[in-house]
C-alpha cells in the first residue's frame, strides 16, 4: 500500500507543478472509462457532475475539483478542502490527500520557489489533468486476485525486481528430487485484461456474468470474469469492442464497452494459474476444503476409532528459479464417523447443570462437513433457540429447514427439537463495499466432526493407527505426485483448459544437485567435544557428561499430593541417583504435602510457602489439567515470580524409564535456572542473533502474544526473552521496538558494550505480509537501536523462517532402481526452487524415522553485513542444535523454537506479561 501512496502522492505533486492544456492528449482520455460508464468528458471547461454510472470513487472528487472558482488571473485554482463525500476506492484516498496537500489559501509563490517548495505555473489545474495522470495509473496497473472471493483488483504496476540468486558452495552434492513439476508456457503468450462497463449499469454480478457468458463466440471458451475484469488467454481483434446484449432475467436490452487495459506478465500472471488450477481441482471432481482438494471416493476408514482418512492434494503456482512450476503436494484429512448431534447426545447423558454451556465450549471454533454437498463449516455459535421446524426466507416464500432439506436434497430430518448451528462469513460483492455478513443455519444432525479432538491426540494407539495413512513414504508422495498429473493430462477437459492459457504440465520432476552441510560439533562440560552422528542426536553424549555450564539447587521446593507420595519419594531417590552423573549437587528440598488435588489449595501454598532465596519449585500433579496448569503457572510467572517444573505422576509411574526421565527433567531444571548443556562453534564476534515468533488463538479469540528472544554472549547460551500482549489476530509485531531495547540493555550490562551484527530469524510471516514485515518491523528495529544511543547503528540481517511449507525434498540415494529417500540432515537446496526474486534456500536440518521429512524455508529480506550464502547457511543449520530441550536438531533455528515456546506458554496459560525478573532465564522450557 504505501509504494501506491508514493505513486498517487507523486501524481498531485506532478499535477500542481506541470503546465496543463484543455486540449491535452485525447488518447489518454480515451482509455479513462475504466467502471465509468463514459469514454471521455464531453466539455472539459464546464462544471459537470459525473455520469451516474461513474461509481463513488475518483468521480465525485472530479467533481468536486469542477465546482471550485475559476481564479480570473489565470493562476492555480484555489482548491478548498474537499468535502466529506461518501466516496470510495481511490476517490477516498485522494479526497484526504488533497485536503492535506493543496492549500487553502494563495500561495506566494517567489518563497515557494525560493524555498524548494513546489512552484505552481498560471496553467489551471482541471479534471482533464487528474483523469489524465489516472490514465497513467492505469496504463501501469497490474493484476491482483483476491484468495476469498472471485475478484480481481487492479493495483499500479510494480517494479520488477531483479533476478536474484544467491548459491553456495560449501558441503558434498547430493542428488536432489522435489515435489516441484514444470509448467511449460508458451512463448509470447500471456493474459490480457479487459475492463467491461454496462450501460444501463447491471447491479447483480450473476446477471453480469450471464451477459458475458451469452457471447462465448466472441471471447472463446477459457476466460476469467468476476464482474467488471475480463481476463482472456487471446487478445480481441480491437482494443475497444462494444456489444449488445439483453439481460437474461427481464430481457433488458444494454450495451457491453469490453476495453484494453494490458497485457499481463508472467509474473503477473501467476494468482490467474493458481485459479486455473482451483478449475481443474472441480473438474477432477475434488471437493475443496479450506486451500486443498480431498477425493471422497478413495477415503480410508478406521473403524476402531470411528475415522475416516480423505487424501488429497494442495497446490501452489509460482515463477521460480527454474521458471513456471506448480508445487504439489499430498494432504489428507480426517473425518469423524459420528455427527455433531450424537456428540451433543453424549454431553447430554453427563447430566451435568452446565449442558448448555459445554456443548458450545467444545463445538465453537470446530469445522464441520456438511455430506449432502461435501463443504466445509466453521461453528461460530449453537442456538438453543431455534430448531428445524423454524423457517426462513427462501426465495418468495417462508419455508422451514425441515421442508428445505427434504426438497433439496431428498434428506429427512428426524428429530425436530435439536438446537441450530450457526456459522458466519463474509462475502464482498465489491472490492470497494465493505463485506457483506452472512449468516447460515445448520442443522446438527446432517454435519459430522472433523479434525481430532485433544483426548484423541493424546491417545498414543489413535495417533499410530492415522499414522499409517497419513505418514506416506518419498516414494508413495512421489508416485501419487505424477499420477495427479498423469490424470489431469489424460482428462480432456483439464488438458484443454491448461492448454487454452498456453500451459503444459509435465508429469516428471526435474533432479537437481543440492548439498549437505557436515554434522556438527557438540561441546559439553569438561571440553568433551563429540560429533553428533548422522542422525544428528547426541542424547548419550549429553546424558553421560557433565553440562556446559551448571547452577547448583541449594534450595527449593517440592510440592505433591499425599496421593502421590510414593512417585515424590521415587522422584527424590532417582534424583540423588542421577544429579552427581550431570555434575550438579542438589540438597534438600522444602517438602509442601497438600491434602488433595485441588487448585486452589496449590495456589494458596505457592502463595503463602515459598521461602525467600528459593530457586526453583517443582510440583508433582496426578492428572494432566490445564485449568490448574494454567493457575500455577500464572502465580508462578507473575505474582511469585520463580522458574518452576511441573511434572504429571503418571510419567514417574514406569520404573523402567525412571532414570532417562529424570535425567531430562534435570536438564531443564538447569536450563530453566540459568545453566547452559551443550554448544556448538559459531564463529561470530560481537553478534547478537535473535528469534521472534507470536501466538494466536483461535477458538477463545482471546489477545495475540509475541516473544523476541536474543542472545547474551558469545557461544550463544544464554537469552533474554520477553513476552508482549497485542491486538486479537495481529501478526506484526508492535511491541519489537521496546524488546529490542530491552534486550540490548541487558546485552551492554553483561559485556559492557552493545553489538555490532543484529541477526533475526523471524517465524510466522506468510507471502502476503513479506513486504508490510520488511517495511514495518525492520525500521522499528533501527528506531531501537537509536534509543540507546543516537550513533548506534549495527548492521542488521532480517531472515524470516517458513516451516508450514508444502516443498518436499527427497534424496535419489534410495534403495532400488527408482527409490526416493529423505534428505539427509544438513541438505540445502538454494537454486531452482527457490522464489526468482528473493534471496532464499530450503534446509533440511532434522532426521524423520517415519513418512516425509518436511524443509525449512529461509527468506533474507536483508542483509546489512553482506554474508556469503555459505555463512547464513550453515548458521541457520548451526542454531538446530542449541535447543535445550531435544538432544538433537529441530526444524527452526532454536531462537525461533524459544519464542514460540514463550508465545504459547503466556498465550495459553498466563494470559499476562511474565515478570521481569524472569526474563533472563529459560523458564517456559
Amino acid at each position: 500500500m504505501s509504494k501506491r501512496m508514493n505513486f498517487l502522492r507523486s501524481i498531485i505533486d506532478a499535477s500542481s507543478s506541470s503546465s496543463v492544456d484543455g486540449s491535452n492528449d485525447n488518447s489518454a482520455n480515451r482509455d479513462s472509462g475504466y467502471r465509468t460508464g463514459q469514454s471521455s468528458l464531453e466539455d472539459q471547461n464546464a462544471p459537470q457532475l459525473p455520469a451516474a454510472g461513474m461509481g463513488r470513487g475518483r468521480a465525485h472528487v472530479f467533481a468536486a475539483l469542477l465546482e471550485q472558482p475559476k481564479p480570473t488571473d489565470g493562476s492555480l485554482p484555489l482548491v478548498s478542502a474537499m468535502p466529506n463525500l461518501a466516496i470510495g476506492g481511490r476517490g477516498r484516498f485522494l479526497q484526504k490527500l488533497l485536503n492535506e496537500r493543496l492549500p487553502s489559501a494563495e500561495p506566494d509563490l517567489s518563497k515557494t520557489a525560493e524555498s524548494g517548495g513546489v512552484s505552481c505555473s498560471s496553467s489551471e489545474v482541471d479534471a482533464c489533468t487528474m483523469q489524465e495522470t489516472l490514465n497513467k495509473f492505469d496504463r501501469a496497473a497490474s493484476l491482483q486476485v483476491s484468495e476469498k472471493e472471485d475478484t480481481f483488483v487492479l493495483r499500479k504496476e510494480k517494479e520488477p525486481k531483479e533476478y536474484v540468486r544467491r548459491t553456495g558452495t560449501s558441503g558434498v552434492q547430493v542428488q536432489i528430487i522435489s515435489n516441484f513439476m514444470e509448467l511449460k508456457c508458451e512463448d509470447n503468450r500471456g493474459v490480457f485484461l479487459y475492463s467491461v462497463d454496462f450501460e444501463p449499469n447491471v447491479d447483480s454480478k450473476r446477471a453480469r456474468q450471464q451477459c458475458v457468458d451469452s457471447h462465448r463466440n466472441i471471447f472463446g471458451k477459457a476466460y476469467t470474469f468476476d464482474g467488471h475484469i475480463l481476463l482472456l488467454p487471446n487478445a480481441l481483434p480491437q482494443e475497444k469492442t462494444i456489444i449488445t446484449t439483453k439481460t437474461s432475467t427481464d430481457h433488458t436490452p444494454v450495451k457491453m464497452t469490453v476495453l484494453f487495459r494490458v497485457k499481463q506478465k508472467m509474473h503477473q500472471n501467476v494468482l490467474i494459474y493458481n485459479k486455473i488450477f482451483r478449475r481443474i481441482m472441480h473438474i477432477l471432481q475434488l471437493s475443496e476444503m479450506g486451500r486443498k482438494h480431498y477425493d471422497p471416493t478413495q477415503s480410508r476408514i478406521v473403524p476402531q476409532h470411528k475415522l475416516e482418512i480423505w487424501p488429497g492434494f494442495v497446490t501452489a503456482v509460482d515463477e521460480y528459479d527454474g521458471g513456471l512450476m506448480l508445487n504439489l503436494d499430498v494432504a489428507h484429512r480426517v473425518l469423524m464417523q459420528t455427527t455433531v448431534y450424537t456428540h451433543i447426545k453424549t454431553i447430554a447423558q453427563c447430566r451435568d447443570a452446565q449442558f448448555q454451556d459445554n456443548v458450545v465450549k467444545s463445538l465453537i471454533g470446530s469445522v464441520v462437513l456438511t455430506r449432502y454437498n461435501n463443504k466445509t463449516y466453521r461453528i461460530d455459535d449453537v442456538l438453543f433457540d431455534l430448531n428445524p421446524l423454524c423457517t426462513f426466507r427462501y426465495g418468495d416464500c417462508d419455508i422451514t429447514y425441515v421442508e428445505y432439506y427434504k426438497k433439496q436434497y431428498g434428506i429427512e430430518i428426524k428429530d425436530h427439537q435439536q438446537p441450530m448451528l450457526l456459522n458466519r462469513s463474509e462475502r464482498k460483492l465489491s472490492h470497494n463495499e465493505k463485506p457483506l455478513e452472512i449468516s447460515l443455519c445448520l442443522v446438527p444432525e446432517l454435519c459430522y466432526l472433523t479434525g481430532l479432538t485433544d483426548e484423541m491426540r493424546k491417545d498414543y494407539k489413535v495417533m499410530r493407527d492415522i499414522a499409517t495413512y497419513t505418514r506416506i513414504t518419498p516414494n508413495q508422495r512421489m508416485l501419487a505426485i505424477q499420477k495427479f498429473c498423469e490424470n489431469v493430462n489424460k482428462n480432456d477437459a483439464a488438458r484443454d483448459l491448461l492448454a487454452s492459457w498456453g500451459l503444459e504440465l509435465k508429469n516428471t520432476s526435474r533432479p537437481m544437485k543440492g548439498r549437505q552441510l557436515q554434522v556438527e560439533k557438540i561441546t559439553s562440560g569438561g571440553g568433551t567435544v563429540g560429533s553428533a552422528g548422522n542422525n544428528v542426536d547426541f542424547t548419550r553424549q549429553v546424558t553421560n557428561n557433565p553440562m556446559l555450564e551448571i547452577v547448583h539447587i541449594r534450595q527449593w521446593m517440592l510440592m505433591y499430593t499425599q496421593r502421590d507420595e510414593r512417585s515424590a519419594t521415587m522422584f527424590m531417590d532417582c534424583v540423588k541417583r542421577t544429579c552427581k552423573l550431570l555434575g550438579m549437587e542438589i540438597a534438600q528440598p522444602q517438602i509442601e504435602v497438600l491434602p488433595q488435588d485441588a487448585t486452589q489449595l496449590y495456589i494458596q501454598a505457592l502463595r503463602s510457602h515459598i521461602r525467600p532465596g528459593t530457586q526453583i519449585v517443582v510440583i508433582i500433579c496426578p492428572t494432566s489439567r490445564d485449568d490448574r496448569y494454567a493457575a500455577i503457572k500464572r502465580v508462578l510467572c507473575t505474582e511469585v515470580p520463580i522458574p518452576s517444573q511441573i511434572i504429571n505422576a503418571r510419567t514417574l509411574a514406569n520404573d523402567k524409564r525412571n532414570r532417562s526421565i529424570v535425567l531430562k527433567i534435570l536438564l531443564q531444571m538447569n536450563c530453566k535456572l540459568g545453566g547452559t548443556l551443550w554448544s556448538v562453534n559459531i564463529p561470530l564476534k560481537e553478534t547478537m542473533i535473535c528469534g521472534i515468533d507470536s501466538y494466536h488463538e483461535a477458538t477463545k479469540r482471546s489477545k495475540s502474544v509475541s516473544a523476541f528472544v536474543g542472545s547474551l554472549d558469545s557461544s550463544f547460551t544464554h537469552w533474554y526473552s520477553r513476552a508482549t500482549i497485542q491486538e486479537r489476530n495481529e501478526e506484526l509485531l508492535n511491541g519489537m521496538c521496546v524488546s529490542l531495547e530491552k534486550t540490548l540493555q541487558t546485552y551492554r550490562r553483561r559485556n559492557c558494550t552493545l553489538p555490532q551484527k543484529i541477526i533475526i530469524f523471524r517465524d510466522g510471516v506468510s507471502d502476503s505480509m513479506m513486504e508490510v514485515s520488511e517495511q514495518y518491523e525492520i525500521p522499528q528495529l533501527e528506531a531501537a537501536c537509536k534509543k540507546l544511543a543516537p550513533d548506534y547503528a549495527p548492521k542488521i540481517t532480517f531472515i524470516v523462517v517458513q516451516k508450514r511449507v508444502i516443498t518436499r525434498l527427497f534424496s535419489m540415494a534410495g534403495r532400488g532402481p527408482d527409490g526416493l529417500a529423505n534428505a539427509p540432515p544438513g541438505s540445502v537446496m538454494d537454486h531452482t526452487v527457490t522464489r526468482r526474486n528473493k534471496y532464499d534456500y530450503y534446509l533440511v536440518a532434522q532426521t524423520v524415522q517415519m513418512g516425509t521429512v518436511t524443509p525449512t524455508h529461509y527468506i533474507v529480506l536483508r542483509d546489512d553485513s553482506q554474508f556469503s550464502p555459505d555463512v547464513l547457511q550453515r548458521l541457520s543449520y548451526k542454531m538446530c542444535y542449541m535447543y535445550y530441550n531435544w538432544p538433537g536438531t529441530i526444524r527452526v533455528p532454536a531462537c525461533c523454537q524459544y519464542a514460540h515456546k514463550l508465545a504459547y506458554l503466556v498465550g495459553q496459560s498466563v494470559k499476562r506479561m511474565p515478570a521481569e525478573s524472569l526474563n533472563d532465564k529459560l523458564f517456559y522450557l
